[in-house]
């Protein structure tokens, strides 16, 4: 886990920097999806948590949900297309969790992705990945709250 700038970054997800989305892939070829430590430190205390429906296909960068917090709402960007297989219903009734634990207990979607190999090559990865979030974090003035 890497802490850039306040905000914690693991180095083995997958990142969709200009979304602040991640995905992670799993050892049965599905794909977790949800948000950054950045995500939800910009967006505040979150209260309210809507998430596509079980059997949605969706294209990359096509909204998973969405979400409202005190000071924003607004869609969740999926960082891969596919088909929603599970969506994570411990955050609807418990939105904190997205600000408490976005990498574990705050995930939002589990997704059969249509072809992970493409929509990874377009996500920022690893080392490499953690110093180009870094970059756009520098370049607009971003910084995690502890």
């Amino acid at each position: 886990m890497s802490d850039v700038h306040g905000c914690n970054l693991p180095d083995d997800l997958y990142y969709w920097i200009e979304k602040h989305t991640w995905a992670k892939p799993q050892d049965d070829g599905t794909i977790l999806v949800g948000l950054t430590d950045v995500a939800q430190n910009m967006a505040g205390k979150i209260i309210v948590v809507n998430l596509r429906s079980r059997g949605k296909t969706l294209a990359r960068g096509k909204s998973g949900g969405t979400l409202e917090s005190g000071k924003w709402v607004g869609a969740i960007p999926t960082p891969v297309a596919g088909e929603v297989l599970e969506v994570n219903e411990t955050v609807r009734s418990q939105p904190q969790l997205v600000n408490d634990d976005p990498y574990g207990a705050g995930w939002l979607l589990k997704i059969k992705p249509s072809n992970w190999d493409d929509d990874a090559k377009l996500l920022a990865v690893g080392s490499d990945g953690i110093a180009q979030y870094q970059a756009k974090l520098e370049q607009d003035g971003i910084q995690c709250a502890k």
